[in-house]
């Protein structure tokens, strides 16, 4: 593991000396200005007494350019449990958000009262979860294999029963959500009812009836539930998988206080020229030797790099905004892609290997584009690696050479999937990750979610995370859909616990229409 130790970059008073090095043409008016000094990374210290001055640009150049995303493992706040052989992540003071000394704020409550729902099945035969909405039959949400989980977004008050597959009328478990409380389970082989999220049960059943392998399987959901209890009263956070689990394989770029930024360069650079169609055929992605030559490169911005901003608008959950990540051919190419080669079917929910049935929370379209359809959109890919600090290979189909420790040669990054959204249009708060399978011990989930925003919407439609941690609104977190904006966020948090707080909705579009993708990142490969 590569121990690079990334931190803050501060910058005093206007960061104009770095805006320079990042944009070629600065305005006369910024030729002579005050002393500005810039702290890089490692604590050196560079001072521009003039703006255009080359070489306090090169050093901070040459600063950037060592910045490193933290290994997982190596956050900072990570602790270690007392008596467990785990690290846990606790949650910075929402204080140190703002710059401020620990204890000096207090987080606000939020509007929203939504959360998580995750409900195991702690029997050996496959149920099916329905809501009850208290009008009429349950409303069928999934279905889950004995000694597994499934769930679905929430709110207080929410019931919810495990029914049979031969008889769903019959409720086998029946559950009431509670303010505080995310994981239920179904364990009709147990009396102990004073346990938070323990369903009612209408059976009663002997556990001696369990086959010896069942067994052991009701025994690490116990032991589980167990674990969860001490993680959430060392944390303050529902643990929402399954121990033991490892910490994310990748690195994660800090948040460590609001407007925090970090700086990517990456060779690949934008499309400013739509090639010809006959220039844009179907690809085998390959890894590329140092020194080879970008694809198409007279169709691409004149620079050898392209320098790339990472600024956090929010720090739990860990959100990036990244301006102009695509350039508007790029967009516009995956719009053409999308509409000359691709039909649009209703959205479904789910998290990308259990769809659920469509329903009213997410009423817009959806296809799938695949990274191997054109250059520009194996570009795209690789400028994600180059942000998130991956080798691009994991995120294609790989020769038995390249990662074998990964455990398999599939890609953990899905296709690009491409949603449309015209007025009235919405998704209403969820997760995008789902719950981990006993049967996997690697615990495959859902890690990234890298948004792309294809075009600028009129009105409405914003990304917005209605449970961020902060100390000055209880509103959401409302991120502007605007073209060519990528918002990057993590739904795992160091420990490898999922982040619940990254809960969030595309609201309404009020006027006009939305064009987005998202690009998920699996850890530590996908099913």
């Amino acid at each position: 593991m590569y121990k690079f130790l990334c931190l803050p970059l501060m910058a005093t008073a206007i960061n104009l000396a770095l805006a320079f090095f990042f944009i070629r043409s600065t305005p006369a008016a910024y030729a002579n200005l005050i002393p500005v000094q810039y702290e890089g990374i490692g604590g050196d210290s560079f001072v521009c007494n003039i703006a255009g001055d080359n070489s306090c640009r090169a050093g901070i150049a040459q600063n950037i350019l060592k910045e490193e995303a933290v290994p997982a493992s190596d956050d900072p706040n990570l602790k270690e449990m007392p008596s467990i052989n785990f690290k846990a992540y606790v949650r910075p003071d929402v204080s140190t958000f703002y710059r401020e000394k620990p204890g000096s704020r207090r987080p606000n409550s939020h509007a929203f009262n939504g959360q998580a729902g995750k409900f195991i099945n702690m029997t050996p035969e496959r149920l099916n979860l329905y809501w009850d909405s208290g009008r009429g039959p349950g409303h069928f949400s999934g279905s889950v294999n004995g000694f597994e989980a499934t769930g679905t977004a929430t709110f207080p008050s929410h019931r919810f029963f495990y029914g049979k597959t031969n008889n769903p009328d019959e409720a086998l478990c029946s559950f009431l959500v509670k303010v505080g409380t995310s994981v239920y389970f179904c364990d009709p082989y147990s009396d102990d009812q004073g346990e938070p999220g323990r369903a009612f049960s209408r059976e009663k059943r002997d556990v001696k009836e369990l086959s010896e392998r069942d067994f052991e399987m009701y025994q690490r959901h116990k032991e589980n539930l167990e674990f969860g209890n001490v993680y959430r009263d060392f944390t303050g956070s529902e643990w929402l998988g399954m121990y033991p689990r490892d910490p994310p394989r990748h690195k994660i770029w800090q948040a460590d206080f609001f407007g925090q930024e970090h700086h990517v360069m990456t060779k690949e650079t934008q499309f400013v020229e739509l090639p010809p169609w006959e220039d844009l055929p179907r690809i085998s992605p390959k890894p590329r030797a140092e020194g080879d030559d970008i694809p198409l490169k007279q169709y691409r911005s004149p620079e050898s790099t392209l320098n790339i901003t990472l600024r956090a608008v929010s720090c739990a959950p860990r959100i990036f905004e990244m301006r102009n990540f695509i350039s508007h051919v790029e967009a516009d190419h995956i719009l053409m892609l999308t509409n000359r080669t691709h039909e649009l079917h209703r959205s479904s929910t789910g998290d990308g290997n259990h769809p659920s049935e469509r329903d009213n929370t997410r009423t817009s379209l959806n296809t799938w584009i695949y990274r191997e359809e054109t250059p520009i959109i194996d570009t795209i890919y690789r400028r994600v690696a180059d942000v998130l600090q991956l080798d691009e290979s994991l995120l294609r189909y790989r020769q038995h050479d390249e990662h074998p420790e990964i455990g398999t040669k599939g890609s953990i990054a899905e296709p690009l999937q491409m949603v449309h959204y015209d007025p009235g249009q919405e998704y209403t708060a969820h997760h995008d990750f789902g719950y981990n399978q006993m049967s996997h011990p690697n615990q495959p989930s859902r890690s990234i979610n890298v948004l792309l925003y294809l075009n600028d919407v009129e009105e409405g439609g914003e990304t917005s995370f209605p449970r961020w941690l902060n100390a000055e609104t209880t509103e959401g977190l409302d991120v502007k859909p605007e073209k060519g904006k990528a918002v990057l966020f993590y739904m795992l948090l160091p420990d490898g616990n999922s982040d619940d707080l990254t809960q969030h909705a595309a609201l309404p579009v009020i006027k006009g229409e939305k064009w987005m993708s998202n690009l998920w990142i699996w850890d530590p490969f996908k099913e």
